[in-house]
């Protein structure tokens, strides 16, 4: 039986923080399945940048970007009527006719990327970070200008056509075959791994001091890194800031991340709290400086709307960096987080608190260590469920022409 060639996805741009950073640790994981297993993979990106970086990890990838064409079959797509013409016609986009080019036997999307609808041909896997748009569709982000409309459509045929249904979290298999009928036999729950540039990263002191003096900053502050999307609910956290400060309580604050439309918004609610002299916001940052960061930080204090899982509380726990979490990620945190109300400022406000009083630093440094280790093991069995499903898929493959 000849190897399987499946094409790996890498459709995030780096500036996406977490959403490219699984992907990539996913890559890692297949580049090393198929060596081991006589496979074959063929890495493609949209960005050249991507590509550049994929060097770093000895990674030869194909930039491969959309063209009008891909347009307009995606936009005749959602129309749904082009499908009834695509059949009858059998035309493929000129994404998929690429892929087939190259000698692609299945495509696998390592994020819930809008191509798998230019597929007709080729069997594809999906992975679906989360359902967000349905469990907080009033954020403008998922909801305005038909993208919640959008994502219906994308979630819908994503979890039902697609071969492998990859997801990060039990939870969310249960809400993908409720909400979309998806066959549960089909879905392979692998959770986040850290950022290879976090875990991998050594502590230095030397090195270390010199990021956070680059950004002007000294140790022992709470570190947030997300975009700025309202979802990130950065002004609950500086509502609790503000709460602190009426209590004689100073706590400094660094934000880093791209602006997604947020940025304006925080910067007006800084000034209003007069909290400018106790928060650094650095932006964008580059991966290999994100352990320093994370290990300079008193705590990672997250109070983003949208899981049931998330990257940073993986990187805080890979460099022993205690966790804020709301409690409605209870699920992914365990014991191994301070929990709060993510509606509840001064919920917010007074587990900040509870990081600073004796004992608790250590005890949440220790959980975390364990959660990790935890996480890693379920992270190897869904990799091996993962190979299983591929290897059927291989053989199913061979019965029909390629």
């Amino acid at each position: 039986m000849r190897p399987l060639r499946l094409a790996v996805m890498l459709e995030q741009a780096l500036e996406v923080g977490g959403g490219f950073q699984q992907p990539l640790n996913d890559l890692l994981w297949l580049r090393d399945w198929a060596a081991a297993s006589g496979n074959e993979i063929v890495v493609y990106s949209p960005y050249p940048k991507t590509l550049d970086i994929l060097k770093e990890f000895g990674v030869a990838a194909r930039l491969l970007k959309f063209g009008v064409l891909d347009y307009a079959f995606l936009f005749l797509k959602y129309c749904g009527p082009f499908d009834l013409v695509q059949i009858a016609l059998k035309l493929r986009s000129p994404f998929e006719r690429a892929l087939i080019r190259d000698g692609i036997d299945v495509a696998h999307f390592t994020s819930t990327s809008k191509r798998h609808l230019l597929l007709y041909q080729l069997p594809f896997i999906i992975t679906i970070f989360d359902g967000c748009h349905r469990d907080a569709p009033e954020f403008p982000e998922v909801r305005t200008f038909g993208e919640f409309e959008r994502r219906e459509i994308l979630f819908g045929l994503a979890s039902t056509k697609a071969a492998i249904v990859i997801v990060n979290a039990p939870e969310l298999i249960d809400d993908l075959c409720r909400r979309y009928a998806m066959e549960r036999e089909r879905a392979v729950c692998i959770p986040f791994s850290p950022s290879a540039y976090v875990s991998q990263s050594a502590p230095d002191a030397a090195a270390d001091a010199a990021v956070l003096a680059k950004y002007g900053l000294e140790p022992g502050y709470l570190f947030y890194p997300a975009q700025f999307w309202p979802h990130k609910n950065h002004m609950t956290l500086l509502a609790a800031l503000a709460l602190l400060r009426e209590r004689g309580i100073t706590e400094r604050l660094v934000l880093c991340g791209s602006d997604r439309g947020g940025r304006d918004k925080v910067n007006a609610a800084i000034r209003t709290y007069g909290l400018s002299d106790q928060i650094s916001i650095v932006g964008f940052v580059a991966s290999d400086e994100l352990g320093a960061l994370y290990r300079g930080a008193a705590a990672l204090a997250m109070p983003s709307y949208f899981g049931p899982t998330n990257l940073p509380p993986m990187e805080a726990w890979a460099v022993g960096t205690p966790v804020i979490y709301p409690e409605a990620f209870k699920a992914q945190a365990g014991d191994a987080a301070l929990l709060f109300d993510y509606d509840d400022p001064r919920s917010l406000a007074d587990a900040i608190v509870a990081l600073r009083t004796d004992g608790t630093r250590e005890r949440l440094r220790a959980a975390g260590q364990l959660r990790l280790a935890q996480f890693a093991g379920e992270t190897e069995a869904g990799h091996r469920q993962f190979a299983r499903h591929l290897e059927r898929l291989k053989h199913r493959l061979a019965l029909t022409a390629r």
